[in-house]
């Protein structure tokens, strides 16, 4: 991807108007703080062996729970992360502190805090500066046989993300001996999307990892005794009821998180969530409850409301007796409707395709001149699951790697002679790994090549990336490794097509190379952000990166939130697994 010149973005002056809250000072107290990296303990998990370093945080008297960094010590916790040459800055002025990342003539990220106005602005990505042999996740057979290139188009103003906790009466923050100090959860949530690092205290040290999904299940080692993230948040917190200062802050932390981050906020019509939760649906107050069981169900349905499959409350630690509502979710008519398709087409499918094993069959009609088989996801495998000691591609990768069951599949139906079309079914496929997309958006295209677009609506910045394979492992990325040109390619769709499972028929049809057949696909055009909000809580929503393409006409980004319609319509779910209908379907269609 083409990197954004920093100098070519001249940040305004963010010397605002806005209202500015006046706080009579608290008192403060010195406390130091460990910091471990989760992702690098050893393999008998010794915590001791993630240490990165101690700071001095400060706290506010009498809440003991809340953690507040300058600017410059939030930025030291990712130089274990850098490359060697990466120099990190940060400056202090009278209401404004900056932060650089940098290395000789190359700019990685620029911010600036104003803390008078509340309003954080960056342009740049913090992850950029990290070093290639950082990331502990195994991404080998994820990026086997892509290659990308791309471009960085800013569509107005002047490509700076901007996010306000002005207004946010429980996000304090201060000055002390002429430093700033804000509370560790707003940075973490400002920037974490940006530097796909999670820093998160709980209540006793503060930790890092890339995978913040697994706090809950993370166990290691400490003073020779077994124990995990949350049974430490548990017993490091200070009585059995939250503290009242701490559901307020937590609650006004989410709201910041919903009114900047939300990615589908303008497409719903919230200007506000405050007002959105107060007078639409009444939850405001109960986000701040004192009683446990309300307010963790206050989340949950702040987030189901919005009727968004990419959005909703997936987890909280007992720490503050949450934990039955992690996994509770009303569902809002659109994606209770999903949920009933789903449902229906899988029994169906059970029903007029009594032996077909998803993910292994592939069948064929009568005639033998078309063939089906489904695709229910996007997913990678493991190096072990997919590569021999020698390198070379095992013959099972396809159980784990959705790229490698697409490869063998086409190569398979090519192998059988006298196929014209064929059927990919999808109709039942409700996302996964956007590298998986792109590599098979390639493989079912004619020319070995994908436009796939990501716009940004905080910086407005549309990245527009051309995507081509090597499915055959030659190390050429040819018209040899596709198979658009091979047959007429279908994409079976419904409306639980949804995600990555709405962007492949909405990309692939927009190439011409492919048509779709069904009914429409289910939107959701956003990739999925996940927070850890500081008292327990794990919120998935859509983010601000949308899936879509450039109008290079118009100069503007369109997305696919509301999918794609088929070229052929089967208007009754129990006959998309009749293959003799869909074959006939199509032949009528020519």
């Amino acid at each position: 991807m083409k990197k954004i010149s920093l100098s070519l973005l001249v940040l305004p002056s963010i010397l605002l108007t806005s209202c500015i809250i006046i706080r009579k000072p608290k008192e403060t107290y010195a406390k130091e703080i460990e910091v471990y990296d989760i992702d690098k303990l050893d393999n008998e998990k010794n915590l001791s062996s993630g240490f990165q370093k101690k700071i001095t945080a400060r706290f506010v008297e009498d809440q003991d729970l809340i953690p507040y960094v300058t600017l410059e010590q939030y930025a030291s916790l990712y130089r274990p992360h850098f490359k060697d040459d990466i120099g990190s800055f940060v400056m202090y002025g009278t209401r404004t502190d900056t932060w650089t990342i940098s290395a000789s003539r190359q700019a990685y990220f620029y911010c600036e805090i104003d803390h008078t106005s509340g309003l954080i602005r960056f342009v740049g990505s913090i992850s950029n500066a990290y070093d290639e042999n950082d990331d502990p996740r195994d991404l080998v057979a994820l990026n086997y046989g892509l290659k990308t290139e791309g471009d960085a188009k800013v569509l107005s103003n002047t490509g700076y993300a901007s996010l306000s906790f002005n207004g946010y009466k429980n996000i304090y923050h201060f000055t002390y001996n002429e430093q700033h100090y804000y509370p560790l959860g707003l940075l973490d949530t400002a920037f974490s999307n940006n530097s796909s690092i999670y820093f998160t205290y709980n209540y006793k040290h503060i930790y890092s990892t890339r995978d913040v999904e697994n706090y809950e299940n993370c166990s290691f080692i400490e003073d020779n005794k077994t124990t995990t993230f949350d049974e430490q948040m548990e017993n490091n917190s200070s009585s059995q009821a939250i503290p009242s200062y701490l559901a307020k802050y937590n609650a006004d932390l989410f709201l910041f998180l919903m009114d900047n981050l939300y990615g589908l906020k303008d497409k719903k019509g919230i200007s506000s969530f405050t007002s959105y939760y107060r007078n639409q649906y009444g939850i405001y107050d109960k986000l701040t409850s004192s009683d446990n069981l309300e307010r963790g169900f206050a989340y949950s349905d702040a987030l189901s409301v919005l009727d968004d499959n990419h959005t909703l409350l997936v987890g909280a630690n007992d720490t503050w007796g949450e934990k039955a509502c992690g996994r509770y979710r009303r569902y809002g008519e659109g994606c209770h409707r999903r949920s009933e398709i789903a449902t229906a087409l899988k029994q169906y499918r059970s029903e007029l395709l009594p032996n077909y094993e998803v993910g292994k069959d592939i069948l064929f009609s009568k005639d033998e001149k078309t063939a089906f088989f489904t695709l229910n996801g996007f997913a990678y495998g493991s190096s072990e699951q997919v590569f021999n000691s020698d390198g070379s591609i095992k013959d099972t990768a396809g159980d784990y790697d959705s790229f490698f069951y697409m490869s063998s599949a086409f190569k398979t139906i090519k192998n059988k002679g006298g196929v014209e079309d064929v059927i990919i079914d999808i109709s039942t496929n409700g996302g996964g790994v956007v590298g998986i997309l792109l590599k098979i958006l390639c493989l079912i295209s004619k020319d070995n090549t994908a436009d796939f677009c990501m716009y940004d609506d905080l910086s407005t910045i549309a990245y527009d990336y051309l995507c081509r394979v090597d499915s055959n492992g030659d190390g050429e990325y040819n018209t040899e490794d596709c198979f658009g040109d091979d047959f007429n390619i279908y994409l079976l769709t419904s409306d639980y097509s949804f995600s990555c499972g709405n962007a492949l028929p909405c990309i692939a049809k927009l190439s011409g190379d492919v048509k779709t057949i069904g009914q429409k696909s289910g939107g959701g055009e956003c990739a999925v952000a996940i927070h850890y909000l500081p008292n327990s809580e794990y919120v998935y929503h859509s983010s601000n990166l949308h899936f879509g393409y450039l109008d290079r006409a118009e100069n503007k980004f369109v997305g696919f939130e509301d999918g794609v319609k088929p070229d052929i319509e089967i208007p009754a779910l129990r006959d998309f697994y009749s293959i003799e209908l869909l074959a006939n379907s199509i032949k009528n269609s020519k």
